[in-house]
């Protein structure tokens, strides 16, 4: 899906302190199941993971996942999330979750393109039924904690969610103050704008490089950049690249050859 570039963007994040205020309970008009990424645009070949949320953006357990149509793309569990592999381009498929009497689904579209055109929309998270998107801001990096703070204006406060940085939803709050209280924010969102991941335009290596990739798209990047990389480095799964005022460690799986994993350094001297 081609898409001009909106407003609100990952890249364009700084690093951000979170100031998370007195909570009240989740309310009851909250969607008792949603998966998240709830959009995704995919290459044929590339896997992307999925995860079934309740009221409070945790994870659900005891899952039963299904996709349609079948063929066009696979469908593995690993725990209660879901893992997808596209196969068939320019297909159109749906996961759905359902549990204990609850379903939801997320759209899965194929791309016919062997890498996603500048703009395209990787993945995105819809609002709240009812709620507005209003700032979205990088999360201090951590280990196990979230990539991305979502927030949402709602009847019945400010809603945080937490999401990692390939779309998957790990919690939400309701604040009845202000929420989040950034050092650096990004420019707010147009009203009731999804969260979204976008193949990028002119940004580092690193950014440009996403969880999925394969070793082939992560070589073309790195060739439209101009940046070599040596034939010992392409055989192994762990990538050292260093671009100007960067450095970045990307790690692959060792069985399929997507990206895992990836850590940007700032050079400084």
């Amino acid at each position: 899906m081609d898409m001009l570039l909106p407003r609100l963007t990952v890249e364009a994040l700084g690093a951000v302190a979170i100031v998370l205020s007195a909570t009240c309970a989740v309310p009851q008009d909250l969607p008792t199941l949603s998966v998240s990424p709830s959009k995704v645009n995919m290459l044929a070949g590339e896997t992307r993971v999925f995860r079934a949320v309740g009221k409070d953006g945790r994870l659900r357990q005891h899952v039963h996942w299904s996709i349609a149509p079948p063929h066009a793309a696979t469908l593995s569990e690993n725990g209660d999330e879901a893992t997808v592999k596209a196969v068939e381009p320019s297909s159109h498929v749906v996961l759905t979750a359902n549990v204990q009497g609850d379903a939801a689904e997320a759209e899965i579209d194929i791309l016919a393109e062997h890498a996603p055109p500048t703009g395209t929309v990787l993945w995105s998270v819809a609002p709240i039924p009812g709620c507005k998107s209003e700032k979205l801001t990088q999360a201090v990096p951590s280990a196990n904690g979230p990539d991305l703070y979502d927030q949402e204006s709602c009847p019945q406060g400010s809603i945080i969610r937490a999401l990692t940085a390939d779309g998957r939803e790990l919690w939400r709050r309701v604040f009845n103050g202000a929420g989040l209280v950034p050092e650096e924010t990004a420019p707010g969102a147009a009203a009731a704008e999804p969260v979204q991941r976008l193949q990028p335009l002119h940004r580092s290596v690193c950014d440009a490089i996403s969880a999925g990739m394969t070793k082939a798209q992560a070589v073309k990047i790195l060739a439209d950049r101009h940046l070599p990389v040596d034939e010992k480095q392409r055989k192994g799964d762990q990538w050292l690249v260093e671009e100007e005022g960067f450095q970045c460690e990307i790690s692959f799986d060792a069985g399929n050859g997507t990206v895992v994993k990836k850590k940007k350094t700032v050079v400084t001297d």
